[in-house]
């Protein structure tokens, strides 16, 4: 495709060289550049910025896009294209490369702080259930019909989606679930993509380290209803949230488009009209739209519950069976590492959750008290280099409502291991806790132990039947991030490893 036809028509480019030159190809990372590409230099850093932009000419890009190029790698092969907003031209590009793939593939997006993957999960299996073959881009990677093709941020870069939107497209998936991230919206990484439905499952603190605010945080997230879904070239888009939530009612407000409420309460258009959870499960009598069934579900708890309701409500809006609601939420095992069930000693139930956040956190241990453990013990730590404003709430929340925590390392990153538990601890005292000794089993307070293994072990060793850990804040992951290194660690592996060592 001609360059000029990639990028014509899009304000605040300015092109240094000719826009007639052919290219075969998009990359944003200098590394997987081939000759004949477009290459679109994202680099916050200057320094990084130079040196991919003279590692993606060294291997044969034939144009780049930078914002405030100043022409000091200039050679007279490639042309440069200055622009304020490279990832908003980078979405357009990849859009009319891949000849808008979301004008062919139905598309839900998926958004909210907590309930995205495992809702785009269980719709994925409703739409098996029917017959369509589906596809999810989230969080656990690009799936497609099972099968991940691909793993790396919640929303990919533009590029990334429409190639594999395209590539689902041929080969012959018709729907697809995308998670979509509120930095993803602010960066404009979706903002070419035709929505056919767009939800919304709720709003806690996150990102605050990127967005500032949580008003900032939800004005992100927003958008997609109020300037993305609107412009879908689909048609009868639908936005769909919680109807007795303040968040989800501001989101049902704003979007000018066919709007569906989901929640716990009569009045949505999407309710449960009776519901029971369990350790067996969820069983519920759903009202939806014009429509009454039954749903029996393996997910544990009321979070999951309105994962359910969400689902239903975009299955439902979309005319899909109800027979195909029905089996696609029974046959669903949810997301791995979300409230996944792990075998433990005789009689102790243990979970491990993603749970990194204070909403998250604060769901997760209500729904794991109202399943009537003997005692809920929690095992947690807070990420580095994140917000760090969130550790001393999470402290509060564990401390208030498990009855034994255990504070250990998530993924430090560059932070001190110590000071991250510190700011945890915080929160613990502030909820009335003082620590005590790794080895003192009375009962009260809390124990650190920064080595996340042992943590686990601690909690493995001092269940009973009866009891029921949560491991939380990894959730799926298979690795630690410690200083700069990435090492393997699943949280799974070790309760398996060390139930075997305690039970041989």
């Amino acid at each position: 495709m001609k360059l000029a036809e990639l990028i014509g028509g899009v304000d605040g480019c300015r092109v240094e060289g000719s826009d007639a030159i052919d290219i075969s190809g998009l990359s944003y990372d200098s590394r997987r550049v081939e000759p004949g590409h477009l290459f679109f230099a994202t680099a916050r850093d200057e320094n990084d910025r130079r040196a991919h932009i003279e590692q993606a000419l060294s291997r044969g890009a034939r144009a780049l896009v930078v914002r405030g190029w100043d022409g000091a790698s200039a050679r007279p092969a490639a042309t440069y294209i200055d622009c304020e907003r490279p990832r908003r031209l980078m979405a357009v590009a990849a859009s009319r490369f891949y000849h808008a793939p979301s004008e062919r593939v139905e598309l839900i997006g998926v958004t909210g702080t907590s309930g995205k993957t495992t809702t785009t999960c269980l719709l994925a299996s409703i739409f098996e259930a029917a017959g369509t073959p589906a596809g999810i881009i989230g969080t656990l990677g690009i799936i497609e019909r099972g099968r991940i093709l691909q793993s790396g941020l919640t929303t990919p870069e533009s590029i990334d989606i429409e190639a594999a939107l395209d590539a689902m497209d041929r080969d012959g998936v018709r729907r697809v679930a995308a998670e979509i991230s509120s930095i993803g919206i602010a960066e404009g990484r979706i903002d070419e993509l035709s929505f056919r439905v767009c939800l919304f499952t709720n709003l806690g603190r996150d990102h605050l380290d990127y967005h500032g605010t949580i008003e900032n945080y939800f004005a992100a997230k927003l958008r997609l209803f109020t300037d993305i879904l609107p412009h879908s070239r689909r048609i009868d888009p639908i936005a769909i949230a919680r109807g007795d939530d303040q968040w989800g009612r501001r989101v049902l407000d704003a979007a000018a488009v066919r709007r569906v409420s989901f929640g716990l309460i009569a009045g949505s258009d999407v309710y449960p009209i009776s519901f029971t959870t369990g350790l067996d499960g969820i069983r519920a009598t759903i009202r939806a739209l014009d429509r009454t069934f039954d749903i029996r579900s393996p997910l544990l708890g009321e979070i999951n519950l309105l994962n359910i309701l969400a689902a239903s409500a975009v299955s439902v809006a979309l005319g899909i069976e109800s027979d195909a609601v029905v089996e696609g939420v029974r046959r669903c095992p949810g997301a791995p590492g979300r409230l996944e069930p792990v075998g433990g000693p005789p009689g102790v139930t243990v979970l491990v959750d993603y749970a990194h956040k204070p909403d998250a956190l604060e769901a997760v241990l209500k729904t794991l008290r109202a399943l009537g453990p003997n005692r809920l013990i929690c095992v947690f730590g807070c990420g580095g280099d994140r917000d760090r404003g969130k550790r001393p709430l999470m402290g509060a929340i564990a401390g208030r409502m498990a009855d034994e925590v255990i504070v250990t390392s998530d993924n430090p990153r560059t932070e001190d291991p110590l000071a991250i538990i510190g700011e945890i601890e915080d929160g613990l005292n502030d909820a009335g806790l003082a620590r005590r000794p790794t080895g003192d089993s009375s009962p009260g307070g809390y124990i650190v132990e920064p080595d996340r293994r042992a943590a686990i072990a601690l909690a493995l060793g001092a269940a009973r039947a009866g009891d029921m850990i949560v491991i939380a804040g990894k959730g799926h992951e298979d690795y630690q991030i410690i200083g700069t290194s990435k090492r393997h660690f699943d949280d799974r592996e070790v309760v398996r490893e060390i139930t075997a060592e305690l039970n041989p």
